[in-house]
């Protein structure tokens, strides 16, 4: 398991995305990764973090690692936070201390349900209420990102959330109702829909809706 950037082809986008996450969230360091079909993390991208310390991570801690993918694979859950018990954990006292790390928040991208990619942000200092929700609002970029690295099939190109937005296109719904429906923000749905309209070559709703045959599962929600 390799730790250079390297290890992704075409992963300038995830660059962009991890740095302007770190620096969106100021004094933080970051850590994209790739889950395969056992939820183990892998082809790692890092910023501001030094290869030698992810390294000590993969040999030493990546199975105890209270945020691990594989703890969360089933729940339904996009951004996980550390808690008192973590603080209490061998891997907070013997990894997290002696680098500087006080805190640490995961943020997962799914895709029909199953974690693909995931991403760690660490910081000495807790991360506020605000910074949470920045990362939660960041979590469409970041799914874009992962679509560009892990492309699907021609037949099932969207990720099960912007299917669940088609359906509700096709069913009349504005993007105040599929906001409301979905629980995101406006500006949220109005992206969902520009990657939409790219991925399916339409320009309009009317053609999204004439020209795409696609399933969605109501019950995926984020």
């Amino acid at each position: 398991m390799t730790c250079v950037a390297s290890a992704i082809t075409g992963d300038a986008f995830v660059h962009t995305c991890l740095e302007a996450l770190t620096r969106l969230i100021p004094g933080s360091t970051g850590v994209y990764y790739l889950v395969d079909d056992n939820l183990v993390p892998g082809q790692h991208i890092l910023a501001g973090i030094s290869p030698e310390t992810h390294q000590a991570y993969l040999r030493h801690f990546l199975l105890i690692d209270p945020l691990h993918p594989q703890r969360y694979n089933d729940q339904p859950v996009t951004l996980a936070r550390m808690d008192e018990s973590i603080r209490r954990s061998s891997y907070y006292r013997q990894f997290m201390v002696p680098n500087a790390m006080g805190d640490m928040t995961e943020i997962f991208v799914r895709q029909r349900k199953q974690i693909v990619a995931g991403l760690s942000l660490m910081r000495d200092k807790p991360f506020s209420l605000q910074e949470q929700q920045r990362l939660r609002a960041a979590l469409p970029l970041i799914e874009l990102a992962t679509e560009e690295l892990t492309p699907a099939a021609a037949g099932s190109r969207l990720t099960p959330k912007e299917q669940m937005i088609v359906g509700l296109v096709r069913e009349g719904a504005c993007n105040k109702r599929i906001a409301s429906q979905l629980g995101v923000s406006l500006s949220t749905v109005k992206t969902h829909l520009r990657n939409i309209f790219s991925k399916t070559n339409a320009s309009n709703r009317t053609e999204l809706v004439a020209g795409l045959p696609v399933s969605h599962d109501r019950h995926y929600l984020n």
